[in-house]
């Protein structure tokens, strides 16, 4: 059972697409479902989902059946590898992808009382700055918020986590860089984005760990296993077991980020552009 003391809910964010959110959150749910916690994955990226496909399932049912006919989620509710239970969403239905915030609530209130079944509920929020994602974000104790090293990557992150501090500025967010060429790359990135956070939002984000590209990884996405259990002791595997274990038994001592320069030329230049609305606020 995991301690009561470290978060229940968990979402998984990020500003831009294609950084591996997804892959993120569903190989986190399995690696902690091997460790024998119960796990429930809610896929919310519910007009463009995919994790039903990371996992070649084809459920009957998903979210769009609960907002339409009025099911339970506990109905929907599909099992996927190594007993990770899976609430799956619909793809292609635009009016699912940005649903009112009334309905929004609806399916949080249910899910979060669902959740209570289970040690751990992990949220595959949408990518971006959407109404959407900030919902099923802010109904987290913890956002794991992803990002590459790439500047388009980051700057996005740095946008979402811009909106989240105002929408809850005590909301815990933490940082995952993914496709890392090397773990020093990973924690320059994190440097730089606590330095940035910590000056032009008030808080700084931490920084949780880093997963390197591994080439068995989309291996693994075409073959539509999870990584963790095709290759477990690959890279990304080893690393993402390791942040899973950070996450459900956090160490007392947070990890040290020591101060890293950052071009105040570069942080004025993200701060002003997520105010002049390029990150599509």
């Amino acid at each position: 059972m995991i301690n009561r003391a470290v978060p229940r809910i968990l979402s998984v964010a990020s500003g831009k697409g294609g950084v591996g959110k997804t892959n993120l959150a569903a190989n986190m749910a399995v690696a902690l479902s091997q460790q024998g916690h119960r796990v429930l994955l809610f896929d919310a990226d519910l007009g463009l989902a995919n994790v039903d496909v990371l996992f070649g399932l084809t459920p009957r049912h998903n979210v769009q059946d609960v907002m339409r006919d009025n099911e339970s989620l506990r109905s929907i509710v599909v099992e996927g590898p190594e007993g990770v239970s899976i609430i799956p969403a619909s793809s292609g239905v635009p009016e699912l992808a940005d649903l009112p915030a009334e309905h929004t609530k609806r399916l949080i209130k249910e899910l979060t009382d669902l959740a209570g079944e289970y040690d751990l509920l992990i949220v595959d929020a949408p990518a971006g700055i959407g109404g959407n994602v900030v919902r099923f974000s802010v109904m987290a104790d913890q956002v794991l918020l992803m990002t590459t090293p790439e500047p388009t990557s980051v700057t996005d992150a740095y946008a979402l986590a811009k909106v989240l501090r105002g929408q809850k500025p005590d909301l815990s967010v933490r940082l995952v860089v993914n496709m890392v060429g090397h773990v020093d790359e990973g924690s320059r990135v994190a440097r730089a984005f606590s330095d940035i956070t910590g000056h032009f939002l008030g808080r700084s984000v931490p920084y949780l760990g880093s997963l390197p590209w591994d080439t068995n990884v989309p291996i693994a996405v075409r073959r539509q296993k999870p990584f963790v259990t095709c290759y477990p002791n690959g890279g990304a595997s080893r690393y993402l077991k390791q942040i899973g274990k950070t996450l459900v038994a956090p160490r007392e001592q947070a990890r040290d980020l020591h101060a890293c320069p950052f071009p105040n030329r570069v942080a004025r230049w993200l701060d002003s552009w997520t105010q002049g609305g390029g990150a599509r606020s």
